[in-house]
């Protein structure tokens, strides 16, 4: 839905409709065409009236989304409650430094499967790192 279509909260309400207009006037279009189509399908004596049918049935059903964005875009929560349940306060400092324990676990065992597959040669500071016949068969190869 495009961001003009539905203001943010610190706009005022426009209108009656509120302040998801197009949204509204989509869904009372998909129900317009929807019901037109299902009850052409019912009523009319063609040779498609199953389409007719059919379709209508679900443009009735897809203005439901269109109603729904409509509703929930008019929605009005108080700032006191969002601070409460969405966590607008800074989160509490976490001991691994803001990484999931997966992720230290993860790169842990990264660093010792290489450092028991490669070994460095050389001064420590430039020397180069030869790996053995193993590590180069756990590389990734493009496909």
């Amino acid at each position: 839905m495009p961001a003009a279509a539905c203001p943010g909260p610190a706009d005022p309400k426009g209108g009656r409709l509120g302040r998801c207009a197009a949204s509204f006037w989509l869904a009372l279009a998909f129900d317009a065409v929807g019901l037109s189509a299902l009850l052409s399908g019912v009523f009319a004596d063609v040779a498609f009236a199953d389409l007719l049918i059919y379709g209508g049935g679900i443009g009735v059903f897809l203005s439901l989304a269109w109603w729904v964005f409509w509703y929930v875009g008019n929605l009005e929560v108080p700032p006191a409650e969002l601070q409460d349940d969405v966590g607008l306060r800074p989160p509490p400092a976490r001991p691994d430094g803001g990484r999931g324990a997966v992720s230290v676990r993860v790169r842990a065992f990264s660093r010792r499967l290489s450092a028991a597959l490669c070994r460095p040669q050389g001064s420590a500071a430039g020397g180069r790192v030869v790996c053995s016949a193993a590590a180069l068969e756990l590389e990734l190869q493009p496909v």
